[in-house]
């Protein structure tokens, strides 16, 4: 061969060799993904990044002039108790004479409740008017019920909300109020709260279609082994839980309705494309997240950096500007900086990428572009969707104590107490109440602010 032919050969090798590095880096990327998906991230670094210099290891406890944490003193004192001494408790001597100084010890501790028997003996009589027999409802009774709602409101907290298993359930009623359930039980408590709660299901989800923006999220459940999805969604006074087999679009427009009149905040999955709303605001932390990771795996082209790297600038100019004027009027400066910041992202493309990732991030821009600004448009509108993360993690956390739900009925009962539970934490009403009030048919609205009359 030739001088000519191996220059032509060696260039081609060259060439083969970048395009060979770049698909072994993308596909790193990918598998990183599907593992953070299917997965706990351990945030490893990628293989191909330098080592950098660790930092001196973080000094522990407070931080520097930080104000330590001190129990306030109760309001009210129950008890109190003179100790005095009528001899030394060194020597034994009687010979003692009282001082000026009393030192005060508060200390406060736990009664033990009682279990309290209700005999109801119901009179029945007989009306002339209606010609029927009747008879009058206990307080606090529920018929046909050996175990009262009390316990039955506190047995579902436990289950749902401080997710302890039904054994422990059980071992907690023996220890602590010396009543005697089985754990088997404990399910006909759930039963019958969800039946009662339903009502209220439903007019939770009538309020949060009427609400001004919906925060959307979903992830994987069981019911019985098979492959769920479990889907929240909230505003600020009322969470929605929905268990479906199903993660496309019929979902959210069966909770959500056909045509939404607020704005959906959400991830950049396919089933809230086409949903149909006043307007749409994506996760733009998701995306931030999405570019710092790809600069990881492609630390050394140039060609990536620059293009992630004025990506995220505009991203973060667009946050600092919201932060900036959360608590102030909207201005003729604002709205430049706005105009500014949309034109910058309207304008931004990249023709022709050679980068597979860099398509797909070109692709998401083009899908998404006038999803991505909504928040300086609309006051109140975050630009994340972590409110949504935020009241899905009690149900994360009580999937990897349960694993999910055995049968339909389980994850039905799931989802309307877990909606009960997190709406009455929203509007910073105690849960057990309402629980024990829906199970005695009260009247009263349990969520004056999210379910107005």
């Amino acid at each position: 061969m030739n001088k000519k032919s191996l220059e032509q050969l060696l260039f081609q090798l060259r060439e083969d060799n970048r395009m060979l590095k770049e698909e072994n880096a993308y596909l790193k990327f990918e598998l990183e993904q599907l593992k953070s998906k299917r997965y706990k991230s351990g945030k490893k670094r990628p293989p191909d990044v330098p080592a950098i210099s660790s930092s001196p290891p973080k000094k522990r406890g407070g931080l520097f002039g930080h104000i330590g944490w001190f129990r306030k003193k109760p309001n009210a004192i129950n008890r109190i108790e003179e100790l005095r001494l009528s001899a030394c408790p060194e020597c034994g001597s009687n010979d003692l004479s009282e001082c000026k100084k009393i030192e005060k010890h508060i200390q406060e501790d736990i009664i033990l409740p009682k279990v309290e028997v209700t005999m109801y003996r119901r009179h029945y009589y007989y009306c002339r008017c209606c010609k029927k027999v009747v008879s009058s409802k206990g307080k606090d009774e529920t018929p046909r019920s050996y175990i009262g709602p009390k316990a039955k409101a506190f047995a579902v907290f436990l289950r749902y909300a401080v997710k302890i298993s039904e054994r422990d359930v059980k071992a907690l009623f023996a220890k602590a109020f010396n009543l005697t359930i089985v754990p088997s039980s404990i399910a006909g408590f759930r039963n019958s709260i969800k039946r009662e709660a339903l009502p209220i299901y439903n007019k939770l989800k009538e309020s949060l279609r009427r609400g001004c923006f919906i925060h959307a999220d979903e992830t994987g459940w069981k019911v019985d082994g098979k492959n769920y999805w479990l889907w929240k969604f909230s505003n600020k006074k009322v969470c929605l839980s929905h268990i479906d087999p199903s993660r496309g679009q019929k979902v959210v427009e069966k909770i959500i309705g056909d045509e939404y009149k607020g704005i959906l905040i959400s991830d950049f999955l396919s089933a809230y494309n086409k949903i149909k709303t006043k307007a749409k605001q994506r996760c733009l932390v998701h995306i931030k997240r999405d570019l710092e990771k790809i600069l990881q795996y492609w630390h050394d082209d140039k060609e990536v950096t620059v293009y992630c790297g004025r990506l995220k600038k505009i991203l973060e100019d667009a946050m600092d500007l919201h932060n900036e004027y959360r608590t102030k009027k909207q201005d003729v400066v604002y709205r430049k900086r706005r105009k500014v910041l949309v034109e910058s992202l309207e304008d931004f493309s990249f023709p022709n990428p050679n980068k597979r990732i860099l398509k797909r991030f070109a692709n998401r821009l083009k899908r998404h572009k006038n999803e991505m600004l909504t928040f300086l448009y609309e006051k109140n509108i975050d630009y994340h969707n972590n409110h949504a993360e935020q009241q899905i993690r009690p149900d994360v956390i009580f999937r990897k104590v349960t694993f999910g739900n055995r049968s339909l009925a389980g994850a039905e009962n799931h989802s309307v107490i877990m909606s009960i539970l997190q709406t009455a934490k929203l509007n910073k009403i105690d849960p057990i109440p309402v629980l024990e009030n829906i199970l005695l048919h009260s009247k009263q609205n349990p969520f004056p602010k999210a379910l107005p009359p």
